[in-house]
C-alpha cells in the first residue's frame, strides 16, 4: 500500500531513521531536540504516524517503525540522499532537511525512484 506523505511526515521518518537505524526505539525528546521543535508537536506527529500504521509505540512512550514504516523510511532515506547530494553545495545544511522533504512530498513515487536510480 502506498501512503501519501506530507513534508512533515517525511522529516520525522528521516530523523527517526537517523536517530535509531536499528529500530530499537526512538524517544520523543530526542526527535524534539533534533528537529528543534516542541515536545507536544512531536507527540502529535507520533500519534499521526501511529494512526497511519507507520510506527508503533510501547508502554514507555518509545516509537518503533512497523514493517511498512521501516520500508518507507528506508526508501525515503534513499530519495533524500539522492536529492541532497544534488543540492548540498547550493543550500545551507540546516535547510536541506526541510527543503528536500518538501520536494519529496510533492514528487510522484515513479519520479523519485527514477531520480534515485540516476544519482545512486
Amino acid at each position: 500500500m502506498t501512503k501519501t506523505l506530507t513534508a512533515s511526515n517525511i522529516r520525522y521518518l528521516l530523523i527517526m531513521q537517523r536517530l535509531d537505524p536499528e529500530n530499537k526505539g526512538t524517544r520523543c525528546t530526542d526527535v524534539s531536540e533534533k528537529l528543534k521543535c516542541s515536545k507536544p508537536s512531536v507527540h502529535n506527529m507520533m500519534h499521526t504516524l501511529r494512526d497511519t500504521g507507520i510506527i508503533r509505540r510501547d508502554a514507555y512512550g518509545e516509537s518503533f517503525f512497523t514493517e511498512e514504516g521501516l520500508a518507507l523510511a528506508e526508501r525515503y532515506g534513499r530519495y533524500f540522499d539522492a536529492v541532497a547530494s544534488l543540492w548540498a553545495d547550493r543550500f545551507p545544511e540546516d535547510a536541506l532537511l526541510s527543503g528536500v522533504s518538501a520536494f519529496l512530498s510533492e514528487m510522484p513515487e515513479a519520479a523519485l525512484a527514477s531520480l534515485e536510480n540516476k544519482v545512486g
